[in-house]
Parts: C-alpha cells; structure tokens; sequence
C-alpha cells in the first residue's frame, strides 16, 4: 500500500511541473458528492436463511439456533475535491462512509426469537487522497481514470474500531456537463484489507453516481 501512495504522490507531482495557465484548462476546482454500491459488504452480510424444521418437535427441547437477519447496508456516500493541475491531471482528496446494519439471535426449534436481537452497528470511514486523468473532453463529455489510497477506519456500537490501509480504482469514468454543473458515472472497485486475514472491502463500489460543481 505504501507503493501505492508513493506512485500516486510521484504522479501528482510529475505534472505539477507542467501545469498550465489557468484560461487553458477551465475551471480549477471541482466538488462532487456521490453515492456507490456495496455488492461485497451486501453479500458478505446478508441474512441468515431462516431454520425452519418440518419436524420440530423431534428437536431437543432446549434446541435453538444463531441467525441473522434485517441485514442492511447504506452503500457508499462519498465527497471528493479536485484541483486540476493541467488539462489532463487532477489531484484532491475523497472521503467515502458507509453503514452496515443487522439484528442477530438465537431462535428455538419453532423458530421463536428466544430473549433479544442484538442490534449489530458497523461503520466504514475511508479517507484518501486522490490522482485523476483526465483524457478525454469533447463538448459535454469527459472521459477520466483515476486512483486513491488511504486509510480505512472500521468502528461498531459495540466500542470496537480498526484502522486498514485502502485503496479505490477508478477503471473509466464518464462526466456529462458543461459550466458549473455535471453529473458523472464510474466503473471501478474499492478494497480495504489488513495483511490478507481481515477482508473489510473486496470489489465494492464497482458503480459509482456523482453530482459535480465546478468553479
């Protein structure tokens, strides 16, 4: 991940050099709030498949079993600043957040909640700075690519929190707009990991939606 940063930060400051006039390359400065999927987080966390026995009462009376349910997830809300350096490159920072909700309990042979759900609360902040291309503008539309690596910070309401390097790849994404306003459509994935045993993020955001404000 520190090879990452490093090649993100070598990239940014390679076109420092060659930045340009600002009435060659518009507007500086761009503001974008959005919203991305959360396929991984979705599957990884979705509701236990009900235990519901034809026979229950061929079960030990004092049966009962773990399940999960009333799985939710927000997907990812993001806000993202860029400054654009030349026509081409654009550098900033981006904050992603996310939730993931769910109840989980231990139901009897008749499948009966027995005592409280516990209401399970997790959280995902990831905060990176961020390296756009920007190689494509004809009229309304802009075509880009793009990368950011950061830190994830994981907590729960449980007082739990970890912290996990992060990574987002923008593969293409689409900008459709002229002057201040724009809209905006990515392709690409975001992962979060701590040494290949703890999996926070693998292949989530793989859709991003943005509304953009440029000045």
């Amino acid at each position: 991940m520190k090879r990452i940063l490093l090649v993100v930060c070598l990239l940014a400051a390679a076109f420092v050099a060659g930045a340009q006039p600002a009435n060659e390359v518009g507007m500086r400065h761009q503001i974008r709030v959005g919203w991305g999927d959360a396929l991984f987080e979705t599957l990884s966390f979705a509701n236990t498949k009900p235990h519901i026995y034809p026979n229950p009462e061929a079960l030990p009376a004092d049966f009962s079993i773990r399940e999960q349910f009333n799985s939710f997830c927000t997907g990812h809300f993001f806000v993202d600043y860029g400054y654009r350096i030349n026509k081409l490159v654009r550098v900033g920072g981006q904050v992603d957040f996310e939730g993931i909700f769910w109840d989980e309990g231990y139901f009897n042979r008749n499948h009966q909640l027995v005592g409280t759900a516990k209401k399970v609360r997790n959280f995902n902040i990831v905060v990176m700075p961020t390296v756009r291309l920007e190689y494509m503008h004809k009229s309304i539309v802009t075509l880009y690519s793009g990368a950011g690596a950061g830190m994830l910070v994981a907590f729960d309401n449980a007082e739990g929190c970890e912290l996990s390097p992060a990574l987002n790849l923008n593969l293409v994404g689409v900008q459709l707009g002229k002057g201040h306003w724009s809209g905006g459509v990515e392709l690409g994935l975001m992962l979060a990991l701590s040494g290949g045993n703890k999996v926070y993020m693998l292949g989530s955001r793989l859709l991003s939606v943005s509304l953009n404000y440029a000045w």
